[in-house]
């Protein structure tokens, strides 16, 4: 759906129409978050992250284009440090609880939905 979008014509909403942008961000958003499970797997043995999460990013790169998948990934790992913070503060969880990212990454692409091309705007200027 991310790729076909391109081709509906006079289709209005914040999605890229570009197709290169498109691919460049379904490929970009896979191999970041496949390189951190690459990185964190070498230097620590633990599984950080699913494939789930790097076939999530590659769709939502394939819809709104590479220029989004920084600031989505961004906000979503601050929206996941603010949701367990308080648990880490009452010991409920430790730093070894695993805690889902893909409801995160799916909050903060429908935050990009609604307000990117604004936020982009602030963070550019």
């Amino acid at each position: 759906m991310g790729i076909f979008k391109n081709f509906i014509p006079n289709f209005q909403s914040n999605f890229t129409y570009d197709f290169g942008q498109s691919i460049i961000g379904g490929v970009s958003g896979y191999l970041i978050i496949w390189f951190i499970i690459f990185l964190y797997k070498k230097f620590k043995n633990i599984e950080a992250m699913g494939f789930g999460d790097a076939k999530l990013m590659t769709a939502i790169g394939l819809f709104f284009g590479w220029q989004a998948v920084f600031f989505i990934l961004f906000l979503s790992a601050i929206l996941g440090l603010i949701s367990v913070i308080p648990s880490l503060l009452n010991n409920s969880k430790d730093l070894k609880t695993q805690i889902p990212f893909g409801p995160y990454i799916v909050i903060s692409s429908v935050i990009y939905y609604f307000t990117g091309n604004f936020l982009l705007n602030l963070i550019i200027i």
